[in-house]
């Protein structure tokens, strides 16, 4: 990757600090370089696929409530970043995180994914995975990992 090339970065957001961590480098980067940010949250989808035999259940939660909770905080960061001069978009996907973030950055022809890890280790890892991890694996593009700095 040429990063004179840079035209769109992607920045997923599950509103962690982790995706603040990172969208602070990705504003940073697309300053220097004069690209264009979209800043993509997905949100689950209002059932749980599982492994066969069992297909999928419903999760018990209130999915039009967090859907607009998550619409609102998506204006609201897009806004931020507009307001510093850069040209930002905001989209939502529902489904598994890690497909619909490739998915999108390929859709959108991104030239560099800049994503957060919220830094899982051991059975926390094993059972929730590294979103990260199958991001960097599948992508389109280019992705850079910024890891959240530990609080002193």
């Amino acid at each position: 990757m040429r990063f004179d090339d840079l035209k769109l970065i992607l920045v997923p957001t599950d509103f962690s600090d982790a995706s603040t961590t990172a969208l602070d480098a990705a504003v940073k980067l697309a300053q220097t370089f004069h690209a264009a940010i979209e800043i993509l949250h997905v949100d689950l989808d209002s059932a749980l696929v599982l492994p066969p035999p069992g297909d999928a259940i419903s999760l018990p939660i209130a999915v039009e409530g967090a859907l607009a909770r998550a619409a609102e905080e998506l204006k609201r960061i897009v806004a931020e970043v507009s307001d510093k001069n850069l040209a930002c978009t905001g989209a939502s996907e529902s489904g598994r995180t890690y497909g619909a973030i490739v998915e999108h950055a390929a859709r959108i022809r991104a030239d560099l994914i800049v994503m957060g890890s919220h830094g899982r280790h051991g059975l926390r890892h094993l059972l929730l995975g590294s979103v990260a991890e199958k991001v960097v694996r599948d992508a389109p593009c280019a992705v850079l990992v910024v890891p959240v700095s530990p609080k002193t």
